[in-house]
């Protein structure tokens, strides 16, 4: 009989607040993975306990819960005592006697039940779902970030450093990972957090923390160094290998650190994030530079003291891209493993891994863990609503011929990725090859921010034509300079403020229909590469079902619609070739076409529609 480990993050009580999940292992591998946010559709599903997640782990073995041997939580609320004078003090800073007492009075309460009954709420809740419950087991929130990096990586000794926020009572880890597991070496203890620090850059400039980060990111290279704005930061923190930005996160949340900045700046924090001054996008810049600055020194510091120039990252902290550039560059490191998932999300392929001998553990080469879909059951449900749609013998280069011609498609595909980036499988697509491209995906599709920048996919064989030190970059985790020869050949898919840029590498074995598209826009462009953002509107999480793709399909300005091997248009006449007869009913002879001879007529019939759109 298979062994079954459940191991999911919680977002409710003790076990933080954002991005549940929930994992399944069979016999110790990984099996399958879904965020919560992608079933409930709220992004980053927050104050959620993932019974959804964990139901869909289940069904895809045809498990009862009762079936499982183990579950495994990546929080340990026992440890929130280590910093047990914080959570006090903090708990008394604000407001007058009484609700100073009230505010004792419940961290108290809440520091008697992370001691006593750590397990209660999950236990409860997990009784819900089916009895009997499984063996509850709890792990370090930072230790599983740690397993997270190191495990599936190749590597068999590194350096790994897990910074996010903050976990039960620490906020930066450095580990050292051998085949024996991972030791800790040094600890960086709440609220000393550069996770948080990051977030109050964030909340200043109009966004909200655990969700705008990226943002800030983004906005960076649009910013300059500014002398004045750096003096006023390092006022009050201080950067690199001992680090204490405890002057903008003496206090939990990022309300105490605006404040700070309010009063350092003398100017108020944005109420939206809606036209960026030229102030503030040096004020993202600056942020930007002294996270790198300190993380770069910690990086440097720690591999030449263990020894090793291989390097696991982990934690919110690292979906950082730009930073990981930084850290892949430096001379004392030779190579990086970043995890796809580094958010809280993640921490449920941490807590499956974390008792497993790192060597047993299959290298991470795929994010493709959820859910998929029957193309039959998808080609009724699109007959009984009695949408256009063909499925055309060549669909690769039905699509390829669509993208060349200035389509912007929605490309939903097999398993569901798991982490925060779609990787050809709910993705929408378009040419790189011009900026309009780029800003009509911005404003007619995703409806963001026009300065936002756009991410490529391409063949892992051109990686080395288009970047400056190559390597493969399966999961959009790191950033890369683009030979200059390549810039205009692709500049949808670049940083237009700095020409940098965030790929995917497609290899044949790790997505062969996704490869095969894209060697098929090459063959019509001489361009292996693809513009490649996540399937969603904005503010939505990525789609999970065929129903939500076709939603967003007709609610935003996607030319065409790829659910597996169909294609869904708009309109009848984008296909050519009809698709039902006046009445309603399925013309039998066009579907023998379809399924025969017709995909040339379609071809021809999309690329006809859609010209007027060739940007």
């Amino acid at each position: 009989m298979p062994q079954y480990t459940l191991s999911f993050k919680p977002a409710v009580g003790l076990y933080g607040r954002h991005d549940p999940s929930a994992a399944l292992f069979e016999d110790g591998q990984l099996r399958f993975a879904i965020e919560e946010e992608r079933l409930t559709r709220r992004k980053h599903a927050t104050a959620t306990f993932p019974s959804r997640s964990i139901e869909a782990c289940l069904e895809f073995r045809g498990l009862d819960l009762s079936d499982v041997d183990e579950v495994v939580l990546p929080y340990d609320p026992t440890l929130r005592s280590n910093i047990l004078g914080y959570h006090l003090r903090d708990s008394i800073r604000i407001g007058g006697a009484i609700q100073k007492l009230n505010n004792l009075s419940n961290a108290v309460r809440k520091e008697l039940v992370a001691r006593y009954f750590p397990k209660a709420e999950v236990t409860d809740r997990l009784a819900e779902i089916g009895t009997p419950v499984p063996p509850v087991s709890l792990r370090s929130h930072h230790a599983c970030h740690a397993a997270s990096a190191f495990h599936p990586s190749t590597f068999d000794e590194a350096a790994v450093f897990t910074i996010d926020a903050k976990g039960e009572y620490d906020s930066t880890v450095v580990w050292h990972g051998t085949p024996d597991g991972l030791e800790r070496v040094r600890t960086y203890d709440h609220p000393n957090s550069l996770g948080l620090f990051y977030a109050v850059v964030t909340e200043f400039l109009g966004y909200r923390m655990f969700n705008g980060e990226g943002k800030v990111m983004g906005l960076a290279p649009y910013g300059n160094e500014n002398p004045a704005i750096e003096s006023a930061l390092r006022s009050v923190i201080d950067t690199g290998v001992d680090y204490d930005v405890t002057g903008l996160t003496g206090r939990w949340g990022t309300d105490y650190g605006v404040e700070r900045l309010e009063e350092l700046f003398g100017r108020s924090a944005k109420a939206e994030p809606t036209d960026f001054d030229q102030w503030e996008k040096d004020l993202a810049h600056t942020a930007q530079a002294l996270l790198e600055e300190t993380v770069a020194d910690l990086v440097d510091a720690y591999c030449r003291r263990i020894g090793t120039g291989r390097v696991g990252l982990s934690g919110g902290v690292a979906l950082n891209c730009k930073l990981n550039k930084r850290v892949m560059e430096l001379p004392s490191v030779d190579d990086v493993f970043v995890q796809p998932a580094s958010n809280d999300a993640g921490l449920a392929l941490g807590a499956g891994w974390i008792d497993r001998d790192p060597t047993d553990v299959e290298p991470m080469e795929t994010a493709y863990w959820g859910p998929e879909y029957d193309v039959d059951a998808v080609e009724e449900r699109i007959e009984t609503n009695k949408l256009a749609y063909a499925r055309p013998d060549d669909l690769e280069r039905t699509v390829a011929e669509a993208l060349a011609s200035g389509a912007i498609v929605g490309w939903f595909q097999g398993r569901l990725e798991f982490g925060p980036r779609a990787l050809g499988n709910r993705s929408i697509l378009a040419s790189p090859r011009s900026e309009a491209s780029r800003d009509r995906v911005n404003r007619s599709v995703k409806h963001r921010e026009e300065w936002r920048p756009f991410a490529p996919s391409m063949v892992e064989e051109a990686a080395d034509d288009y970047l400056v030190d190559a390597t493969a970059a399966p999961f959009m985790i790191r950033s890369f300079d683009v030979e200059p020869e390549k810039r205009d050949e692709i500049p949808a898919a670049l940083h237009p403020a700095d020409g940098t840029t965030r790929p995917q590498t497609v290899s044949a074995d790790a997505n062969p229909r996704y490869h095969r598209l894209l060697r098929e826009f090459e063959e019509l462009t001489g361009t292996p590469v693809l513009l490649n953002t996540s399937f969603n509107d904005h503010g939505e999480p990525i789609v999970t079902e065929p129903i939500e793709a076709i939603k967003d399909f007709f609610g935003t300005g996607l030319d065409l619609l790829v659910i597996e091997d169909l294609v869904v248009a708009k309109f009848e006449s984008t296909l050519g070739s009809g698709r039902r007869s006046d009445d309603g009913a399925t013309d039998r002879t066009t579907v023998d076409r379809r399924e025969g001879d017709a995909s040339a007529d379609g071809r021809a019939a999309i690329r006809s529609a859609i010209a007027d759109r060739a940007p």
